[in-house]
């Protein structure tokens, strides 16, 4: 019987600890304030983020949401100093980062929106966006960039026809004197931006 107790009380106490938790030992998992705290990284240092780090962010990426789960994003890993050179040339935007990700659409695969054409760039966007909160979770810096020249950005990355880049993110670990934009708390109220119909 003593045995079956303290079995029990194991139980317990392993079903108590991973519950639901509460405000002290959750604060890191506030999705709000994850969004809060994360900002446009415009300076990286040129540490390499490890393999299995990116590969977590490619998850966050393979499990957004996108039109009737049609997945047509197609992520690349840029990252050799050949290739960044080559995305340095074609935006002003990569700010030293040593990696980026560039993600597009395959129009072949996305969803069609009947006249108004392809729900491509909007999967590509929330898959980015996915990518962008994921990696801030995991303390390595992004910056969504959308300032690149479309046609030099598939030439580099010798991009098939079908495939649309849309979104270009640099990423990396934040430089030491890197801070946020001083607009980055700038927010419109809510009675600005919401309305109740």
């Amino acid at each position: 019987m003593k045995k079956i107790f303290n079995f029990f009380l194991f139980c317990v106490m392993a079903l108590s600890s991973t519950s639901c938790c509460n405000e002290a030992n959750c604060a890191d998992k506030d999705f709000l304030k994850l969004a809060s705290d994360r900002y446009s990284v415009r300076k990286f240092d040129s540490t390499v983020v490890e393999p299995a780090l990116v590969e977590k962010i490619l998850k966050a990426g393979q499990l957004a949401p996108t039109a009737v789960n049609a997945q047509p994003q197609k992520i690349y890993v840029v990252e050799s100093k050949e290739m960044m050179e080559k995305m340095n040339e074609v935006s002003p935007c990569i700010y030293g980062a040593p990696h980026c990700f560039v993600v597009c659409y395959d129009k072949n695969v996305a969803a069609h929106r009947g006249a108004d054409g392809s729900y491509g760039d909007i999967d590509a966007t929330i898959v980015i966006t996915h990518m962008m909160l994921e990696a801030a979770d995991l303390g390595i810096g992004t910056c969504l960039v959308g300032y690149f020249n479309p046609q030099s950005l598939a030439q580099a990355l010798t991009l098939p026809e079908n495939i649309v880049p849309v979104l270009v993110m640099p990423f990396g670990y934040a430089a030491k004197d890197c801070e946020p934009s001083p607009k980055h708390t700038d927010r419109k109220p809510l009675d600005q931006i919401v309305e109740y119909r």
